[in-house]
Parts: structure tokens; C-alpha cells; sequence
């Protein structure tokens, strides 16, 4: 009988505090857009006597972290010392938290695609400071300062995934419960957000684990379920070949698509975690939880559930539509111009989004404003235009200050909606088309539609698409009766 394996996956998230300035000092935070080491002090480079003060504003969005993320927030706690060398970290140690963090016992709940949901447990978020940056090229390396003690926070799970679907769509929730409360820009490309991942491999039904391997330097998404699956698989062969896994630290080699050894137990550093002495302990007030509680914003799982019941879109559409907090603004600003919720989703996702993806720009900066667009929908549902003519406008109104409404009127836009006329166009194509008019009376029930479609086409043609087709329509079929 062949040996069934599951594997234990926990991950370690580092997520980038978009605060103006540093953890400890006022040093500009903005290190990638400024020339290397110009964004230093003594503070940040650990110059002795230099001492650090939590930047508040790093405390508040740490918070929200934890509001978002489900978790307990700790009245007290305190930062430590982790102790080691390496060339880019310039005080030879690393200010973070380690017995007492401020945040615990948080949780997301995630679903799979086999449509089951799934509670990952967060266990502990604490607030830390970066390193630098090295750069390394041919022989010589280079040291930039500029993202020393740049605020982070350590987002770590429960060892409660079983495969990359699981860790895929945990780091996803992860990214966008963060985003939502807009204290980072969580992105992977930007080193914003960073993702280590332990793995273990195990007996189905074992309660001891297997020997867990660390998983470094994973660059995106898609990375994070690639590095899984392929360790989870090196593991089970080496252990069904004779061999044994050892505790080690590994890095994922996108191009080769391999993990390789970094560094082995044996040459892993003691840090001798000692508690901070130039730092006071954290202390959170009452006043200070209820503020930003206030300053939440409704998370985006709670926004998709509200667009599926109130509005009754699609999960799809309403997840697309909650991509951002703007967009998903937008969104309900048009719907309740307009009064027409599908109707609004459907321009967005087609329309709009078309049009900021080829301008590249976002959706504060679309020129056609929620009021205009749901306007334009009321105008097609008025039947003042149809949807054809209000793609038209649309296009005009992308470059125009003037209203729809106004657009409308100056441009003679506006449906042709009198029967007498739309009479005298549908008798005119009656007679210029013979052909078409014998072809629908000869026709079974299946091929009528596609017939009178064709004569449908001719009245609107003959009116430039200004004729009413819902009266088009009637009159064709009550003349060829």
C-alpha cells in the first residue's frame, strides 16, 4: 500500500509601513526615488549614543494591521535586540519584538476553489525595522542605507496550510485586507511585501510534523506556489529514496525554477535576543483603539458580500469592482445616480476599465466623473439614447467638459422616438427589401428572429442609429403581420 503524504506550510510575512518617515527617526522613507545613503542619520546607521523613538504613525497602522488581520491587540508590549552581523545591517542588530508582540490571534478565512472555506490562523504580528539594501555586481558589492529602519511588520501564520492553493490564497487575502487599510502599497514587485515560506512534509494522519525547511527570496505570487509545490515534492523523494531533510534555510531560483541550500541548523547564528534598552515599552490607550477603529474602512470580503446581496452582481463582478476602495466607490456613486446597478457594473468593467488600463491611469484620475456616468445610463434608460449612440458619447465626454445631457442636445443625439416617423422608415425598408420581407413570411418560428434582425438593421442604418429599436421593433413586426 502505497505511503500518503500531506504537507504543513506556515508563512512569514514582511510588510513595508508606508509612513513618511523611518521607524525610529525622521529620515524621509522614500528610499528608492533618492540617491543612494542620502536618506541617513545617526539614528538609523546606529551611530553610538544615537537613539531611536517609535514614530507613532508606525504604531497606528501597525494597529490597523491587526484590526484587519482579526487579531488581539495587546495593551503593552516591548521591542528586543536580535543580535548579528551581516554588511547592510548597520548597527549589527535588528530592533524588533520578540516574547511580547503587540498583535496575536488573528485569522483569515479563505476560500478554495473547490468552493470550501478555510480558517488560517495568524499567529503573531510584530513591528521590526528593515535592512539595507545590497547590490551586488560582478566582484564588488555596494551598500544603499537609504531602507535602513524602514518600518516593517512580521505578519507569521499557524502552520495550518496543506498546499499552494491554501498559501496562494491566504498571501492574497493577506495583501488585500492590508491594502484596503492603505498603511503599504503590499507590493511584491517593489519589495513592499515579502514572503518566506516553512515547509514540512508528513505521514497523512501523523500528529508529529516532518522537519521543516525555511523557503527565502520569493519575488511574487505565483513564486510563493511554484517554491511550495516543488519543495513538498523534493521532500517526499528524498525521504521514499532513503534520505533524511535537514533544518535548513533554502532560496527559491526563479529562472531554474529549484530551491537551493542558503545555510544549513548547523551554521544558522544565535541571535541572543535581549530586551531593547534605548526603547520605553509599547503602551496602547482605550482612546487610541477606538480612534482607529473608527478610521477602518469596510474590509473587501465584507464589500463583495454586500455587492452580491444589495446589488445583486455576480461574485466575480463585484470582486473586480472591489479591487480598490475608489473603484469600488465609483461603483455605487454611479449605481445610485443611475438607479441601475447591473447596468452600471457592466459600463465599469467594460467601459471604464478599458480606458484606464490604456491611458494607464487609475480611477481617481478618470475624466468622466461617477455623477456623468450614471447619467448616461439614465439616459439610455429613459430611452432618450440608445446603446449605441451612449458608446458615442461616452467617447466624446472622455475629452469634454460639457454634460451628457448637454452633449446630447447639442450634438442631436437623441433617439428618434416619434412613431410616425419610425412608421415611414420601417415602410421604406419593407419596400426596398422584397427579398427579406418573403424570407420572414416563409420562415418557421426559429428563423423569424433572425430575419426580422436583418430588417431591423436596415431601419437603424437609415436612421444613423437614432431610431428607437424597442419602437423599431414593434412597428416591423406589426407591418410584416
Amino acid at each position: 500500500m502505497a505511503i500518503e503524504w500531506e504537507a504543513v506550510i506556515g508563512l512569514e510575512i514582511h510588510c513595508q509601513l508606508d509612513t513618511k518617515t523611518k521607524v525610529w527617526c525622521g529620515c524621509s522613507s522614500d528610499y528608492d526615488n533618492s540617491p543612494e545613503n542620502t536618506h541617513t542619520c545617526p539614528i538609523c546607521l546606529g551611530h553610538p549614543g544615537a537613539l531611536p523613538k517609535l514614530n507613532k504613525k508606525v504604531l497606528d497602522y501597525a494597529i490597523k494591521a491587526g484590526f484587519a488581520l482579526n487579531c488581539d491587540i495587546h495593551k503593552e508590549s516591548k521591542f528586543d535586540r536580535k543580535n548579528y552581523f551581516y554588511p547592510d545591517t548597520p548597527k549589527n542588530y535588528q530592533i524588533t519584538q520578540m516574547d511580547y508582540p503587540y498583535a496575536e490571534n488573528g485569522h483569515i478565512d479563505i476560500k478554495l476553489s473547490n468552493g470550501e472555506a478555510k480558517r488560517i490562523g495568524v499567529t503573531r504580528i510584530h513591528i521590526e525595522e528593515d535592512a539595507g539594501k545590497s547590490i551586488h555586481a560582478g566582484e564588488e558589492s555596494f551598500i544603499n542605507f537609504n531602507r535602513a529602519s524602514m518600518p516593517l511588520i512580521e505578519i507569521v501564520s499557524e502552520p495550518d496550510m496543506k498546499n499552494s492553493e491554501e498559501a496562494y490564497q491566504y498571501l492574497n487575502l493577506v495583501r488585500d485586507a492590508l491594502f484596503y487599510t492603505k498603511i503599504s502599497d503590499v507590493s511584491m514587485e517593489l519589495g513592499s511585501l515579502r514572503c518566506d515560506a516553512n515547509i514540512s512534509v508528513m505521514h497523512k494522519g501523523a500528529e508529529k510534523f516532518g522537519t521543516r525547511v525555511e523557503v527565502k527570496n520569493l519575488n511574487s505570487f505565483k513564486g510563493v506556489a511554484r517554491a511550495i509545490d516543488y519543495e513538498i515534492s523534493r521532500q517526499i523523494e528524498e525521504i521514499e529514496n532513503g534520505g533524511e531533510i535537514y533544518q535548513e534555510t533554502r532560496l527559491w531560483d526563479e529562472e531554474a525554477q529549484v530551491t537551493r541550500v542558503m545555510r544549513s541548523k548547523e551554521e544558522a547564528m544565535d541571535y541572543r535576543f535581549f530586551p531593547e534598552p534605548d526603547l520605553v515599552k509599547v503602551v496602547i490607550t482605550d482612546e487610541q483603539l477606538e480612534r482607529l477603529k473608527d478610521e477602518m474602512p469596510e474590509s473587501k470580503v465584507d464589500k463583495i458580500n454586500r455587492f452580491t446581496t444589495d446589488y445583486k452582481l455576480s461574485e466575480n463582478d463585484a470582486e473586480t469592482l472591489a479591487t480598490s476602495i475608489e473603484l469600488a466607490d465609483y461603483f455605487e456613486e454611479v449605481a445610485k445616480v443611475s438607479n441601475n446597478p447591473k447596468t452600471s457594473c457592466n459600463w465599469i468593467l467594460t467601459e471604464v476599465l478599458k480606458v484606464l488600463k490604456d491611458t494607464h491611469k487609475s480611477i481617481e484620475e478618470f475624466t468622466i466623473t461617477s455623477k456623468e456616468l450614471g447619467e448616461i445610463i439614465k439616459l439610455i434608460d429613459k430611452g432618450t439614447i440608445s446603446s449605441k449612440i451612449a458608446k458615442k458619447l461616452f467617447e466624446i465626454k472622455l475629452d469634454d467638459h460639457r454634460t451628457p445631457n448637454q452633449i446630447v442636445e447639442d450634438e442631436k443625439m437623441a433617439q428618434v422616438a416619434d412613431s410616425s416617423e419610425i412608421e415611414k422608415m420601417v415602410e421604406d425598408v419593407v419596400a426596398n427589401n422584397p427579398k427579406l420581407v418573403e424570407d420572414y413570411a416563409n420562415a418557421d418560428e426559429g428563423r423569424k428572429p433572425r430575419v426580422i434582425k436583418g430588417l431591423m438593421g436596415q431601419v437603424m442604418k437609415a436612421s444613423k442609429g437614432k431610431a428607437n429599436p424597442t419602437m423599431v421593433m414593434e412597428i416591423l413586426i406589426k407591418k410584416l403581420s
